[in-house]
């Protein structure tokens, strides 16, 4: 008797990490609502008549800006013509957890509308990587420096919400210790080394966390001249999220004085990430970029 053979998954791939980030779940599923309703020759409007949804509530559930209801994906699957019960068991499994709690979220208080896109996303990027024109990289800061980084910005905070600012930073650089957790190569300014933050002692610690990061095997750091960065011109702090190839589209996250960009436009995210690919050629290497480094802490 012939074996019957197992059923395709509706992903790409296996999600791995991706599983534990529900905003990053939200979007996947979202995409292949979409997929697979772009496949079955259904406008939104139509889905929307169909199943007697509000107006403009498919667009919604595809965009992954806001959680959907398992009914609501139970008839979407039915509409979109998905009968195989594998399958249909795996993506209501996969919106199970995406309907978790964030958990970035309990730092609402402290987090900005602009700067949640990137905290909801790149603990589930398989490389992040950043450029830093004016502080070290929020990822490799100590508390004391991020401290004196919080402090020194608009606006007066009170004690506590410092506090609340340098305990979400910490939890982000958390996400580099998990085993199946994102890479980080980041780029820095040369001028970053000269700027004494929290001063000479917050420096030199930072400085030297730096040094002890670098012999991390999944973390890859590079000083840019400031000829260099004059050259390539990239101006303004930006972080580039990188998915694992499957159902996540690559982001870009730029930031400006007052607020930020955050895009996964091709067209954009491209630009970006030649201008990193760029920038990193003609960076020092991370060896001498590691020289560096213990040169600027032997004159502090």
């Amino acid at each position: 008797m012939a074996v019957a053979e197992p059923s395709p998954s509706l992903f790409a791939r296996p999600l791995g990490a991706v599983e534990h980030n529900p905003t990053a779940l939200k979007v996947i599923l979202g995409g292949k609502l979409r997929e697979l309703r772009v496949a079955a020759g259904l406008d939104p409007s139509h889905v929307d008549s169909k199943l007697g949804f509000s107006r403009s509530k498919t667009s919604r559930i595809e965009l992954g800006r806001h959680g959907c209801k398992p009914s609501d994906a139970a008839a979407l699957l039915g509409l979109y013509g998905v009968d195989d019960d594998v399958q249909v068991t795996e993506f209501m499994r996969l919106l199970e957890q995406s309907r978790r709690p964030d958990w970035w979220r309990s730092y609402s208080d402290v987090l900005s509308d602009f700067f949640a896109p990137l905290v909801a996303l790149e603990g589930a990027a398989s490389t992040i990587r950043t450029y830093e024109p004016f502080y070290v990289p929020g990822l490799l800061q100590t508390p004391a420096y991020t401290r004196a980084v919080v402090q020194s910005g608009p606006g007066h905070l009170l004690a506590h919400e410092v506090h609340r600012r340098v305990e979400l930073r910490q939890e982000r650089q958390r996400q580099l210790d998990n085993g199946d957790g994102p890479r980080l190569w980041a780029l820095i300014d040369e001028s970053v080394l000269m700027r004494i933050v929290g001063g000479e002692r917050v420096m030199r610690a930072q400085l030297e966390h730096l040094v002890a990061m670098m012999q991390r095997p999944r973390v890859t750091l590079q000083i840019a001249p400031l000829d260099v960065t004059a050259s390539v011109g990239v101006g303004t702090g930006l972080t580039y999220l990188r998915f694992a190839p499957g159902d996540l589209k690559d982001a870009v996250y730029i930031e400006h004085l007052t607020d930020s960009t955050f895009t996964q436009k091709p067209r954009i995210v491209e630009q970006y990430r030649d201008m990193l690919d760029r920038l990193g050629a003609c960076a020092l290497t991370p060896r001498h970029s590691l020289e560096t480094i213990r040169e600027r802490l032997a004159r502090l």
